[in-house]
């Protein structure tokens, strides 16, 4: 999926958010889309989902039914229960059926791993309001990465959340891409959830435009060649991650 010369602003206000923004999706990649807060991340994976509709060059554009998008602060009712919550997902999609739903529907994609099994069985008996952000960002990633689609969004999974859980969110992002081989992208503002993918795309949004593009070995060195200054920020941190890695 390629987007070529967009320029988009919201109708009631003045202010230019993409400014022939141009966007080159490598399909069967997991791709990590960064950049300030306001500079439109959200309003980018709208429009690549379909919700916005915008007058620009689109190249081999996903089929709505093929798009999964995980958007922030979907508002569920906290009394409703961890099978109830597989039930509104799955069944709704008609790719699963309610006999089909057991703790057990997860064990390929948990590898058999007993924690994480554990973990389910926990969470398919209580309420939603009762688990922790954690618990909830990765039981909703869970079961997404169980619909089969060839293109999912997803809005800073990892936010608001601890280390070890964004760990396992992006872990479970990895496997999906690795045995779907879909086209994965994923907004975040932690740079530490790249190194929990081997393989991936980093797309830079600053000033209405994406000023970097690479795959895991280019973007950085690109990043540090930039005169941006969100760039050389993203690089310093990058950097700064890479000495304590190693003095560890």
């Amino acid at each position: 999926m390629k987007l070529s010369h967009l320029s988009f602003r919201y109708p009631d206000n003045d202010r230019l958010i993409f400014n022939e923004l141009s966007l080159n999706l490598v399909p069967g990649q997991i791709h990590f889309l960064l950049g300030r807060n306001g500079e439109g991340k959200t309003t980018l994976l709208d429009i690549l989902s379909g919700l916005i509709e915008v007058d620009c060059s689109i190249e081999d554009p996903f089929p709505r039914n093929e798009i999964l998008y995980h958007i922030q602060g979907v508002p569920l009712l906290s009394t409703i229960k961890g099978k109830e919550l597989a039930e509104l997902i799955l069944c709704v999609s008609g790719q699963y059926r309610k006999r089909d739903l057991s703790p057990y529907l997860f064990k390929t994609l948990l590898e058999g791993n007993p924690q994480s099994m554990e973990k389910i069985v926990y969470l398919w008996t209580i309420q939603y309001g009762k688990m922790s952000p954690g618990e909830r960002r990765w039981f909703m990633v869970l079961l997404y990465c169980l619909l089969d689609k060839s293109l999912y969004l997803f809005d800073e999974p990892t936010a608001g959340i601890d280390v070890s859980s964004g760990k396992q969110i992006t872990g479970l992002l990895r496997k999906l891409q690795e045995k779907n081989k879909c086209t994965i992208v994923i907004v975040t503002h932690n740079i530490q959830d790249l190194k929990g993918i081997a393989h991936y795309h980093v797309h830079l949004l600053s000033k209405g435009k994406i000023v970097v593009s690479g795959d895991e070995q280019e973007w950085i060195r690109s990043c540090r060649q930039q005169q941006d200054s969100f760039c050389r920020t993203l690089a310093e941190e990058w950097d700064k991650s890479i000495d304590i890695r190693r003095e560890l």
